[in-house]
């Protein structure tokens, strides 16, 4: 029979990749409001919302769900994902493998509960893909933070007479998912400390 501790740790973790998958999927990291010139996501000139993968005009997506004012970086061979500077780049590249490794650490934290291993701790393993996680997620949100506000002078929260970008709800949740992934960790480990004894 499962631990209580099991349990919280495989939810905690199954929380962390719907965050993470939420993150990644959303068009609502930084909200430009009005005129800007920055170059960033091909939102130039006109309010929009730009996500790791694609950016919305007009409030985002429609109340319908229809991503018809949305426009991937990969459509018309790749015009605005070839114009994206390394750093956000790199913050695609860190949220995919936090992806794969999150996905990793869930499918072996529920085999875990289907069957019992004497000489192997699989809770060490789904500890350590899970801590790689949180290590993924921590450096992707400082990069797109610390970057969106040195270059595009992006802030959390909006000033009056200010037009100056904003961070949205997607990387808030990219956040979450990190200190969520963070607390995995610590449970996975609380774990793997329980099953050596």
């Amino acid at each position: 029979m499962a631990s209580c501790l099991v349990i919280t740790s495989i939810i905690c973790v199954l929380l962390t990749t719907v965050a993470t998958i939420v993150a990644f999927a959303t068009p609502n990291w930084i909200g430009f409001r009005g005129l800007n010139d920055a170059e960033l996501c091909g939102c130039r000139g006109r309010h929009c919302d730009c996500g790791l993968w694609l950016f919305c005009t007009g409030g985002g997506v429609t109340n319908t769900g229809s991503l018809d004012n949305c426009r991937w970086f990969f459509s018309q061979d790749f015009q605005i994902e070839r114009s994206l500077p390394e750093w956000f780049k790199a913050v695609q590249g860190l949220f995919s493998c936090a992806i794969a490794s999150s996905l990793l650490s869930l499918l072996i934290g529920l085999f875990s509960l289907c069957c019992y291993c004497k000489t192997c701790n699989p809770h060490q393993a789904a500890g350590a893909f899970i801590n790689l996680t949180f290590l993924l997620l921590a450096i992707g949100v400082c990069v797109f933070g610390a970057k969106a506000h040195m270059d595009h002078k992006t802030e959390v929260l909006a000033r009056s007479g200010s037009m100056d970008p904003l961070f949205g709800w997607s990387f808030w949740v990219g956040v979450g998912a990190a200190g969520m992934a963070l607390i995995s960790s610590i449970l996975y480990f609380c774990v793997g400390r329980q099953d050596e004894f």
